[in-house]
């Protein structure tokens, strides 16, 4: 009996010994790896950058995922290379996902919402469901500069019904397109009538209300971080105003930091911007 209860005792150690041993290699991997021109979809412009760090877990490794400007009709996401670089080596603890979406046109069927908006859904699912090959934890930080700040917030606040994005990095993005500041605009007036097809629209709202992130501000929306210039000429002070005063209605933690400059500072600021992101999400993602 004493001799049965010693196997016992050992096989229970060796199982657990291996067991640790399993999970231990399960949860990290060592080398840092990047996969570039990853297709999401059938479109061409459906493709994106993924960089993986060194020692990631599914346990512990956040994805952000980097989003381009271009007032929604141009850009690439080379357009976000500088940002992609300088976040792997000072936030070596999250992944980064470098997106291309397909672009509006002026004419067509090729409107922004939801086309632009189904593309962010679209990649991360596509991590979502290469989680565990990929070694990262699916909950997601969206960045986006300027309309990719815009994209980045309208679908945080009224597309994640997933509830996959855990904060926002809003670099010089729009956050009410039916400011008066577009709308008296003759060019922006007509780039906002194609924002969607007007059959999407819920009855008595207009295309300007309904592209707007601030309209769909709501309690429990992501903790979010802003950047703006003091002089930026496509984005007026009433931007950042009425964002701060949406976010604040419903006690959503933000911050919001203005830098001397117009519509280049997140670039002219990377290095501030992204310091100040990285203390931002870990004082919010920590919680």
């Amino acid at each position: 009996m004493q001799k049965n209860l010693k196997y016992l005792s050992f096989f229970l150690f060796t199982f657990i010994i291996l067991s640790s041993c399993k999970e231990e290699n399960f949860e990290i991997f060592e080398g840092p790896k990047t996969h570039l021109d990853v297709s999401y979809g059938v479109d061409a412009a459906q493709i994106t950058d993924i960089y993986l760090p060194g020692g990631r877990s599914r346990e512990a490794t956040r994805v952000i995922l980097l989003i381009h400007g271009g007032g929604w009709m141009a850009g690439s996401k080379k357009d976000m290379e500088p940002f992609f670089i300088r976040i792997k080596e000072a936030m070596p603890g999250y992944a980064i996902v470098n997106m291309n979406y397909r672009l509006a046109q002026l004419s067509g069927s090729r409107y922004m919402l939801p086309m632009q908006t189904d593309d962010i859904e679209s990649v991360i699912n596509y991590v979502k469901k290469n989680a565990d090959s990929y070694g990262v934890k699916p909950e997601f930080v969206l960045a986006g500069l300027s309309a990719g700040g815009h994209l980045a917030m309208l679908y945080s606040y009224k597309y994640d019904t997933g509830k996959d994005v855990k904060a926002v990095v809003n670099i010089v993005g729009p956050s009410n397109l039916n400011d008066t500041f577009y709308l008296n605009n003759l060019v922006y007036s007509f780039a906002l009538s194609r924002i969607t097809d007007p059959s999407n629209l819920p009855e008595g709202m207009s295309q300007s209300v309904f592209g707007s992130p601030v309209t769909w501000i709501k309690s429990k929306t992501q903790p979010t971080i802003s950047f703006y210039g003091t002089n930026d000429e496509f984005i007026p002070h009433s931007q950042h105003s009425a964002l701060e005063e949406a976010l604040e209605s419903v006690n959503t933690p933000q911050e919001k930091h203005l830098y001397e400059g117009g519509h280049n500072v997140g670039y002219d600021n990377k290095e501030d911007i992204i310091a100040k992101t990285s203390a931002f999400l870990e004082k919010q993602l920590s919680q």
